[in-house]
């Protein structure tokens, strides 16, 4: 049941569009148990400072490298694409929690044969910004739909729980600055259910309605 849940509520129709990689399992659940594995232990790891635009490196939480062989350079960005990663509820809002949520995506994803994880930015419950895949790459998070696709995952499982007040302010505010630097107009910030063809729940009964808001109030000011 739990398995199923994942799959419905998660990201789990992505993939890369040219490559056509095989879709996500996701890896808090053993494969056809139904069980919750145990999340990892979060390791201590020196807090790193954010850039100017207030976003942590991804140094800040990689423990692995990314294959360039198997993805393909990014294309001009059109569209920004907001996700919830649909795995087990998540509340922490600690730095060593928040970078080992996100490097068990990346496993997740490198073991389906993916070049890195499939999102170009992360934000955690206590509105860190962080950055995943880099920029200069495609991403895996709409499938065939990723080519000048910028994806956002905003860290829990919005079917079950409500995203923070944190989260949603940064948000809101690394929206604004997406669509400001590559000049994308609101009617192109999508989330992943909005796609043509994308069988997901993704983000979730909780942000879709927060970002229905914010796309006709705030992000159009």
């Amino acid at each position: 049941m739990l398995a199923g849940l994942a799959f419905l509520a998660g990201c789990a129709t992505t993939g890369s569009s040219v490559s056509k990689l095989p879709d996500l399992a996701w890896p808090d659940v053993a494969p056809g148990t139904g069980t919750a594995r145990p999340s990892p232990k979060p390791q201590p790891i020196p807090p790193a400072k954010p850039s100017v635009d207030g976003v942590l490196p991804r140094s800040a939480w990689a423990r692995g490298t990314p294959d360039a062989d198997a993805m393909n350079p990014m294309l001009p960005v059109e569209y920004i694409t907001v996700h919830h990663d649909g795995m087990t509820p998540f509340t922490a809002t600690d730095y060593a929690s928040s970078a080992a949520r996100i490097e068990l995506y990346r496993n997740g994803h490198r073991g389906r044969g993916w070049g890195d994880i499939g999102y170009h930015y992360v934000i955690d419950r206590e509105g860190r910004i962080w950055e995943g895949r880099s920029l200069k790459w495609q991403g895996a998070h709409v499938r065939n739909r990723n080519e000048g696709n910028l994806g956002i995952l905003v860290m829990g499982n919005f079917d079950e729980q409500a995203p923070s007040d944190r989260q949603l302010a940064a948000l809101e505010r690394h929206l604004r600055t997406c669509m400001a630097k590559y000049r994308v107009p609101v009617a192109r910030v999508r989330t992943h259910r909005e796609w043509d063809g994308a069988k997901t729940a993704c983000p979730g009964k909780n942000l879709q309605s927060r970002m229905a808001t914010m796309r006709s109030k705030s992000l159009r000011a």
